[in-house]
């Protein structure tokens, strides 16, 4: 009797040592993910898996059969149905999550302001008072601040360092990389995630998430491009000595692919989507000769059997995929990074990465070494060759263990959407069809 209520009184303990479950949310045109993990001590020992993943809940995003945007309530639906899923895996309630936002309008502007040191010593408030007056500097008519990072700070013009506190000075000067987007974007996915029932805790630049997910700490030193090839949308995002310096998305992704296939193939979306999944490919990374299946409209306007090369389909897609990279080429060309001081290397994530062939044509395209990316800290993640698809969910638990509950910060300095973002008052609904007629 005594072993057993020493048992009981050490799972009591261990359990009251866990930390919270936290729970992120990556809405996407074709699916919705939700990720439930923890920290547990004892993952500790491995600083290269800490979090234990506990549960994974996952829909096909309503839009995802016709090829249009869904309306708030099935997205709504889809967001509920995927966070009960994960919570009954996880076997606790989840309230709150952090949630990705890769809709339109993203940017990234790089922004310098200074101040005056109040006494002569740094302190904290004069870094928050510089950041502040750098996202003042900044100018954002319906636009919400998702990221405000700092890159460098300089005391009294001098030479750039990485923390200026305890320093003396009479001005201090930051240089920041603030990432915003389209408050009313923002509003709708807020307004759609509390619809089911969860309250948002932080929204995150689904590219940026995607990075922290995939990226070695040597990577984000030595400048990376990380390219999230989605369903709606291609987020890019460039990380340089450990910091975020770029961030955007480009409205062109996997939907439109699935478009091309459709009127190629004289089929549906939804059939077109399915031979994309099973049969899509590169040019020249697949037997051209092979017949697949690939049903097509007949008279009736039924689907009739139907088969068709598979040479067809990847000289299909090649020419949009080529688009696309290319498309990330020209942006980096015109947000300042040439090749000798930009990125050296690129990371390739989400649903697109999972193309075979994908890579050899982003090397080619980009002229620079590239790997596909998979997420390597959630110990129990077992998603095999779909890894690149969780990315961007898998980056936001990594962003939410990194920084302390909104709840949890008191008079500590956290650039977050929650403290800086303006606000738009607009219903639910009317968001929600902003962002449907310009995604």
């Amino acid at each position: 009797m005594s072993a057993l209520l020493d048992r009981l009184e050490n799972q009591e303990t261990e359990a009251e040592t866990l930390s919270p479950l936290v729970a992120a949310l990556d809405v996407g045109v074709s699916k919705t993910v939700c990720l439930a993990a923890r920290r547990d001590p004892v993952l500790d020992l491995h600083p290269e898996r800490p979090l234990r993943l506990l549960g994974v809940g996952l829909q096909t995003a309503p839009s995802i059969a016709s090829g249009k945007p869904g309306d708030f309530d099935a997205c709504a639906r889809a967001i509920q149905v995927a966070i009960e899923e994960a919570s009954a895996m996880a076997g606790a309630p989840i309230k709150r999550v952090v949630a990705s936002y890769a809709g339109p309008g993203m940017r990234a502007d790089i922004v310098r302001a200074g101040v005056r040191v109040k006494r002569g010593i740094i302190t904290g408030a004069d870094v928050e008072n510089a950041i502040n007056a750098a996202m003042q500097s900044l100018p954002t008519p319906q636009r919400s601040f998702l990221h405000v990072e700092p890159l460098s700070y300089s005391i009294d013009d001098g030479e750039p360092i990485a923390d200026p506190h305890g320093h003396s000075g009479k001005m201090l000067a930051v240089e920041v990389c603030a990432v915003t987007a389209p408050t009313e974007a923002l509003n709708a996915l807020r307004a759609c995630i509390q619809q089911a029932g969860a309250e948002v805790e932080d929204i995150v630049a689904a590219p940026k998430a995607a990075a922290l997910a995939v990226l070695t700490q040597e990577e984000r030193e030595q400048g990376v491009l990380v390219i999230d090839l989605g369903a709606g949308a291609t987020g890019v995002s460039i990380f340089m000595q450990d910091a975020l310096v770029h961030a955007e998305t480009i409205s062109l992704g996997g939907v439109r692919l699935t478009r091309d296939l459709a009127a190629k193939l004289q089929t549906t979306f939804a059939a077109a989507e399915r031979v994309k999944l099973h049969f899509g490919a590169v040019a020249n990374a697949c037997d051209p000769r092979e017949a697949v299946q690939a049903p097509k409209l007949g008279e009736d306007g039924r689907l009739e059997a139907s088969t068709t090369l598979r040479g067809v389909i990847a000289d299909t897609m090649h020419p949009r995929l080529q688009e696309m990279l290319l498309q990330v080429r020209q942006q980096l060309q015109r947000a300042g990074f040439d090749h000798e001081d930009g990125p050296q290397r690129a990371v390739l994530v989400g649903g697109g990465a999972l193309i075979p062939g994908i890579r050899d044509l982003a090397i080619e395209t980009l002229s620079m070494p590239v790997r596909i990316g998979r997420p390597f800290e959630l110990c129990g993640f077992d998603h095999g060759d779909a890894g690149p698809a969780y990315a961007a969910a898998a980056g936001l638990l990594r962003h939410r263990f990194d920084n302390p509950s909104l709840e949890d910060v008191e008079d500590n300095f956290q650039p977050t959407l929650a403290h800086f973002a303006s606000t738009m008052r607009n219903s639910a609904r009317g968001a929600w069809g902003w962002l449907r007629d310009n995604f």
